[in-house]
């Protein structure tokens, strides 16, 4: 049976299309659009217009491309930007008009519950610290006796862009306010010290940098141990390049240059606070948690 999720994020519109034989999920087709659905959300309270055409366009062509392979189910789920937004509802509401499918915003704790099953079912049932994150939110996700136990901080990279970034590049100030805002988030919050695993499109990115890799390749950036120097190394190398020059540098997209230091500069707090040396990048997340909880559901 093929099974598709489509993750409406604060950044992203990204799909996962899978066969599952003998309860795993083998990937048949990934795909993102970037489309800054969650951009200024924090000045306004609601989404920007052009975000929410072009979120709108991405995930009718997504459930097009899984109707092409034909995927028997499609899971269609917003986050972070949806469950924000005083017309988040209604934008789901609007999209399940457009695509005759539905549309659901997820809590913060199926978001956790997601990302925590995409992980252990592609790095294995090992425990750890897993923590997601994204364009609005970062999820931190632990396991605690027979359950998980989860923290949904505001620290995601668009959303500290948006409001600590204001030059290009940021400047020593901008960084610093950033950091200290981040540090105190992670601090007065209590999670256990576990071996670190990332997932989300910084982690990735972070991954196909220190490999310096020309064209993306999943199966090099899945498993790779992202050290604490390497992470210091590549967020100080973008924190002096204005987004245009940012974006040429090998493992980045482009489209993901705008944002990719606020959410490296999290991971880099991150890696401080728990005193550990490295991480473990997956690209199992939470399309993939999506596909394994609601094929049994």
């Amino acid at each position: 049976m093929r099974h598709a999720a489509i993750d409406i994020g604060t950044n992203s519109v990204r799909l996962l299309v899978a066969e599952e034989n003998g309860g795993a999920m083998q990937a048949l087709d990934r795909q993102l659009q970037t489309t800054r659905l969650g951009s200024g959300l924090m000045s306004c309270g609601v989404l920007p217009v052009q975000g929410k055409e072009r979120t709108q366009e991405a995930v009718a062509a997504f459930v097009l491309r899984a109707k092409e392979l034909k995927a028997e189910k499609i899971s269609i789920f917003a986050t972070s930007a949806l469950r924000e937004a005083e017309d988040g509802a209604a934008f789901a509401v609007q999209l399940e008009e457009a695509i005759n499918n539905s549309v659901e915003i997820i809590s913060a704790q199926t978001e956790a519950r997601y990302s925590y099953l995409g992980v252990i079912k592609s790095l294995g049932e090992q425990d750890r610290l897993v923590f997601d994150l994204g364009g609005g939110s970062c999820e931190l996700i632990w396991p605690d006796g027979d359950s998980l136990a989860y923290l949904s901080l505001k620290i995601g990279a668009v959303y500290l862009t948006d409001v600590f970034f204001q030059q290009d590049p940021p400047d020593a100030g901008e960084v610093d306010k950033a950091r200290r805002y981040i540090t105190e988030c992670l601090q007065k919050n209590s999670f256990d010290l576990k071996p670190l695993a990332g997932v989300g499109g910084t982690v990735t990115s972070l991954a196909a940098m220190a490999q310096k890799l020309a064209v993306y390749d999943p199966a090099k950036v899945h498993g790779y141990a992202l050290t604490r120097a390497e992470i210091k190394s590549q967020l100080k190398k973008m924190l002096a390049l204005p987004v245009a020059e940012r974006g040429m540098l090998p493992g980045i997209r482009k489209d993901r240059a705008p944002i990719l230091p606020a959410g490296t500069l999290v991971i880099d707090v991150l890696l401080d606070i728990c005193q550990a040396e490295s991480l473990t990048v997956s690209e199992g997340d939470i399309l993939l948690g999506a596909l394994y909880a609601n094929a049994s559901a």
